[in-house]
């Protein structure tokens, strides 16, 4: 390497270092002083009305003058510029306006920006004009799945509480909404009354609103096992002058009932019959039938299909 090389070399790096040291300095001297400057903030509502929406008219932005030490400045450069405005502190001129005055404004500026000194703010006054929600009454639908452990039931339900709930916002968005599910839920092995709440799906759109947010969902269960009960066969509507022997007399009635009930029931609380009049004369049989069956009983099966019979005359 020849010696003009690496005189050029130690020149350049002897520059390099007190352009850096220069620019160093300059920029500790000027951002340490206070410096005015802009910002222009993104104007978010919150706490509306009831039943209503930030009009597409409201203002967007609101553009403000601070003065403040300079690397404060610097670093909230880098920062969210969201001014969240809370509508429950404005003024209502109207049924859809809501005013803050320039001291209020001022109020929400310095929370959002403390260490500064706000010099001014764009407008006197914000006017922010609101819409009326339309309202619509929709359903709401279970979305799950739910399982009973062995021998269990349910009763009654599930029953949702309530069952429809009311929706507000621009009519041209909730007149394409019927209905509203509940979060997805997986309830297994059931065995005793269940009572939850449920929150409901999220909705889409922050033009949207509703009457609440979760409802009850409830169901009745019960035990139940198997019981078996000798009944006699009745026969109903046997012409005068006829006499019917039957085969078999009697059957076996099998029922689910609860548990808890079990000595409740026997074969008073059953009628069996065969009706003449729908016999089958070709064959000689009639098919039995429960004429008598209380509720809350289930999976009633007989121990035969038909009762066959052997007809005389008197």
């Amino acid at each position: 390497m020849s010696l003009i090389t690496i005189k050029n070399n130690q020149k350049l790096r002897s520059f390099l270092f007190f352009f850096i040291l220069a620019a160093s300095i300059w920029f500790l001297t000027k951002f340490s002083k206070p410096l005015v400057a802009e910002f222009s903030l993104d104007l978010r509502y919150t706490n509306l009305p009831e039943q209503t929406l930030v009009s597409p008219q409201a203002p967007k932005n609101l553009l403000i003058k601070v003065n403040a030490n300079g690397f404060k400045l610097l670093t909230e450069f880098f920062k969210d510029k969201t001014l969240v405005l809370d509508l429950s502190a404005g003024r209502a001129l109207e049924e859809d306006k809501i005013r803050f005055n320039q001291d209020q404004l001022l109020a929400f500026c310095y929370r959002k920006l403390p260490f500064a000194e706000v010099i001014s703010v764009e407008t006197k006054e914000l006017i922010i004009p609101v819409d009326r929600m339309a309202a619509k009454t929709i359903e709401v639908v279970f979305q799950g799945e739910l399982s009973l452990a062995q021998g269990f039931k349910i009763i009654d339900g599930p029953e949702l509480r309530p069952k429809e709930i009311t929706i507000y916002g621009p009519s041209q968005i909730i007149d394409t909404i019927s209905a509203v599910n509940t979060v997805f839920t997986r309830l297994d092995n059931l065995r005793a009354n269940t009572h939850k709440s449920l929150a409901l799906e999220a909705l889409w759109s922050d033009q949207l609103s509703r009457s609440r947010d979760s409802i009850s969902w409830s169901v009745e269960i019960l035990e139940f096992t198997q019981k078996q009960i000798e009944l006699p066969v009745e026969l109903v509507n046997v012409p005068r002058g006829r006499r019917l022997q039957i085969f078999p007399e009697t059957m076996v009635l099998s029922v689910e009932i609860p548990v808890n009930e079990y000595a409740l029931y026997d074969k008073s609380n059953f009628r069996l019959i065969c009706d003449y009049n729908e016999r089958i004369s070709e064959d000689s049989f009639m098919i039995p039938r429960l004429s008598k069956l209380p509720e809350g009983v289930y999976k009633p099966e007989l121990s035969h299909k038909k009762v066959d019979y052997v007809e005389f005359a008197q």
